[in-house]
């Protein structure tokens, strides 16, 4: 699985514990990312960092930076696989 992918995944799963399927509802109103959460499956067209930031933002515009942090938290053991510049500020 793409990187990318697996950090939006890990992303909108630790937000729907929380949320719950306002969280699904949040990840599909970004632009170029495409959830089939039956299947669990997540992929990213574009420019994918973009997007990530987008995903994050998405939440942080309804819940703040609470929602940010379990963004940071969700992906915290993946960041390493990710230079600084591919990974969005809001989750450095």
């Amino acid at each position: 699985m793409d990187i990318f992918a697996l950090l939006a995944e890990k992303i909108i799963e630790e937000q729907e514990t929380i949320i719950g399927p306002i969280a699904l509802e949040q990840a599909r109103k970004v632009p170029g990312l495409k959830v089939d959460w039956q299947k669990h499956e997540v992929s990213l067209q574009g420019n994918k960092t973009q997007i990530l930031s987008n995903l994050v933002d998405q939440y942080k515009a309804l819940f703040g930076q609470a929602s940010v942090e379990v963004c940071k938290e969700a992906v915290g053991r993946y960041r390493t696989q990710l230079s600084s510049d591919q990974l969005p500020q809001a989750l450095r």
